[in-house]
């Protein structure tokens, strides 16, 4: 209700908000001022009444003072009419005799402060013994009070319209707390302002080279939006020119399979068994080549759906496969793991990784944990594992620890990229870690969601 609001003021008021950084703060610091004016108008405001009310009080207490000593001095018969001639509007007195008992003295902070700024000015009203009393409500309007004279009879008075000190202290502090929190209420709007944008801006950054390009709106300040506009520009041109080269890159390889097929077909030709199988082997090596390209370049625009899946059949079928062709090569794990992924990319990523383990470390020993939120597979070998300095530079693009440049020995360079690439896609994540006892292992963490299918499904029926 608050942000539809704030919208709703938006599309109202927006038009007079200023369009650049410096326009807006300053705005923000011209309220602020403003409101630090009014506060300390306020606040002096109370001050000056609050000094009127001591002067009045000053007043009272001479006043007071006078009636006591003039009616000590005459005659008890004339203190009732005398007492009644110099009372006034806000100011009255009465004289009662000796036979009447006195009131105590009142119990709340008002009563004693009230008392203790008339004595604190007219300091013989304490000999005669002065008790204030006000009234249970704040602010006081209103107070009443007697003194003893020397015959010992008491003359009592009562004041009317009188405001209490007391709540001016805490009208002060009020105006200095309402002050202090407008304050901070729009230097957080400035702030906000201000990082919003900025956090989009961070965002967008952090999504460059990880997917499709990720654009910020061009809105707030005018510096923001040229900002965004550049960023998004730059974006725009980043994109176009990974695009062209992929695509280009993508139909050479493409259209090399063409020769090779005509070079294995006059290979077919040779009269030499020998030839012809050195042949083979290149254009073997050749069309692998050309098959991890372009399984690499399309993994990113990669048009498959992900499907609930069967984790352990998958990885079973790749261990199966690795044994019947001569390798060591085993899985250990549950006999049922439904996920939600995409099978023909994890397909791949998951043999190069197996094809790895055996190339140079011997052996795959494949084993799946289900944690509840996630499948955890951890592809391990008994080779001389990989220096953790390049635990890395080994997923980045063409990087080949053996550098022979033999596909034989050391491949294309793509087989854990491609992995990677595959794996990120899922939302999960891929780790190496020398073990202890010798070898690698290849921690892959894939989580748990919805099948896509079902989802809609539900959708649907609801």
């Amino acid at each position: 209700m608050i942000r539809r609001g704030i919208h709703r003021w938006g599309r109202r008021w927006g038009h007079l908000w200023p369009r650049s950084l410096i326009g807006r703060l300053g705005l923000v610091l011209f309220g602020a001022v403003l409101l630090a004016v009014i506060g300390n108008a306020i606040v002096l405001g109370q001050a000056e009444q609050h000094y009127g009310d001591e002067t009045q009080t000053w007043h009272i207490a001479e006043q007071v003072e006078t009636a006591g000593h003039v009616l000590s001095a005459i005659d008890p018969a004339r203190r009732g009419n005398v007492a009644s001639s110099l009372s006034s509007p806000y100011l009255t007195f009465t004289w009662v005799d000796a036979a009447q008992a006195r009131e105590a003295q009142g119990d709340n902070p008002a009563s004693w402060l009230l008392r203790h700024e008339m004595i604190e000015h007219r300091a013989a009203l304490a000999g005669m013994d002065l008790r204030l009393r006000t009234g249970p409500g704040t602010p006081v309007k209103a107070f009443d009070g007697d003194v003893r004279l020397l015959d010992g009879s008491t003359l009592r008075f009562g004041v009317t319209d009188l405001p209490s000190t007391v709540p001016v202290i805490y009208a002060q502090l009020g105006s200095i707390a309402l002050l202090s929190i407008g304050v901070l209420l729009m230097a957080l709007f400035l702030v906000q302002t201000l990082a919003s944008p900025l956090k989009m801006l961070v965002k967008a950054a952090d999504a460059v080279g990880n997917g499709p390009p990720v654009f910020i709106p061009t809105r707030g300040p005018q510096e923001i939006r040229h900002v965004a506009q550049a960023f998004n520009a730059m974006q725009r041109r980043i994109d176009r020119l990974i695009t062209s080269r992929t695509e280009a890159l993508a139909a050479v390889s493409h259209d090399l399979r063409t020769p090779i097929g005509r070079l294995r077909l006059r290979a077919g030709f040779l009269p030499n068994a020998e030839d012809r199988a050195a042949f083979d082997s290149d254009l073997d090596e050749m069309e692998g080549m050309v098959n991890d390209l372009l399984d690499y370049l399309g993994g990113e625009e990669d048009p498959e759906k992900p499907r609930r899946t069967d984790l352990p059949a998958l990885l079973s079928t790749l261990v199966d496969n690795a044994t019947d062709a001569g390798h060591v090569a085993s899985y250990e794990g549950p006999e049922r793991l439904a996920l939600a992924l995409r099978p023909l990319g994890m397909r791949r990523a998951f043999s190069n990784i197996i094809n790895n383990a055996i190339a140079y470390g011997g052996t795959a020993r494949v084993t799946v944990r289900d944690t509840g939120k996630s499948a955890v597979i951890t592809i391990s070998d008994d080779g001389p594992g990989i220096p953790e300095a390049q635990f890395d530079t080994v997923f980045e693009p063409f990087h080949r620890l053996e550098e022979s440049r033999n596909r034989g020995t050391g491949g294309t360079g793509l087989g854990l990229t491609i992995a990677r690439q595959a794996v990120t896609r899922e939302g999960g994540t891929i780790t190496l870690n020398n073990r202890a006892e010798g070898g690698l292992s290849v921690i892959i963490t894939i989580p748990k969601r919805d099948d896509p299918a079902q989802k809609v499904g539900r959708h649907t029926l609801s």
